[in-house]
């Protein structure tokens, strides 16, 4: 862990979700960038960045200065290399493109927990860097004191493609030296038997390289409120989940896994982007 991206919009969620940062870092020797995004009205009049620099007797990006340079002077941040920039324009596609372009390993961001018809007309930014990020994406919802996973749930069907990035995840868990705890979830419209599931999670385990981690396999009504309900279960300390970062038509008729556990869950969640399986012959199958 070299880099970590924290987005900031000034609120106690993002304030949850330095701190976190602030933690991992310490942890990792990484280096710290908070990253304020001021979002581009959709007036046609306004083309020039410095339209923004004065509302009336405030000037904006003389305020926000101050308060990232506020953070970024705390005696928190003391023994942490950290430093803070402010953008423009769409705040999860610049999220998305900083982290890409600069090779950022991790954003650990805040999140709202935005539901019902807000969530699905405008979605919340944190939904949309889940979607579109190509590194880690670390979920934070509550303060915490102490940021130091011992159990990490990963929930996955286990098929082939879920193996690309999974690097990512085995390095964070090996960071805090955790146990994963491997999942599948059996639903009535999904159902597999206990003992081929077995066989594909021990066959992952074994390509992987684990040598911390357990085999689960739990019943429930979707994939999204088992994983919940076997992290609540275990007291897991994080929650782990692939995405196919789903957007546009598809989204909206399948939605995420990935984003419905990052919006209900009770503790972090890591999300990592995998690539669409190559389908052959017009079935997708496990290790495709």
């Amino acid at each position: 862990m070299n880099k970590i991206l924290v987005p900031t919009d000034f609120s106690p969620q993002a304030a949850n979700a330095l701190g976190v940062a602030l933690s991992i870092a310490r942890t990792s020797g990484a280096e710290l960038h908070i990253y304020h995004v001021i979002e581009s009205p959709d007036y046609p009049e306004i083309t020039d960045i410095m339209a923004y620099q004065s509302l009336g007797n405030t000037n904006v990006l003389e305020k926000i200065e101050e308060r990232l340079a506020q953070i970024t002077d705390c005696e928190e941040c003391a023994d942490i290399r950290i430093s803070y920039s402010i953008d423009f324009d769409s705040p999860y596609e610049k999220i998305s493109h900083k982290a890409s372009e600069e090779n950022y390993d991790l954003i650990v961001i805040g999140s709202h927990g935005r539901k019902g018809i807000d969530r699905l007309l405008i979605g919340s930014t944190t939904e949309k860097v889940i979607q579109h990020a190509p590194c880690l994406v670390l979920t934070i919802k509550d303060a915490t004191s102490y940021f130091s996973p011992s159990n990490i749930v990963f929930g996955s069907n286990f098929y082939g493609e879920i193996a690309s990035g999974f690097s990512c995840l085995r390095k964070f868990a090996d960071l805090y030296e955790a146990t994963i705890h491997l999942l599948k979830i059996n639903t009535r419209s999904h159902f597999e038997t206990s003992r081929y599931s077995r066989q594909l999670m021990e066959k992952f385990a074994e390509e992987q390289q684990l040598s911390n981690y357990t085999i689960n396999i739990f019943n429930d009504d979707s994939e999204e409120e088992g994983i919940l309900h076997f992290a609540r279960d275990t007291e897991a300390d994080m929650i782990c989940v692939p995405t196919h970062g789903k957007t546009g038509l598809s989204h909206l008729i399948s939605g995420s896994i990935a984003e419905s556990v990052s919006e209900q869950a009770f503790r972090p969640v890591l999300t990592y982007r995998i690539q669409p399986a190559t389908i052959k012959y017009g079935v997708i199958a496990p290790f495709s």
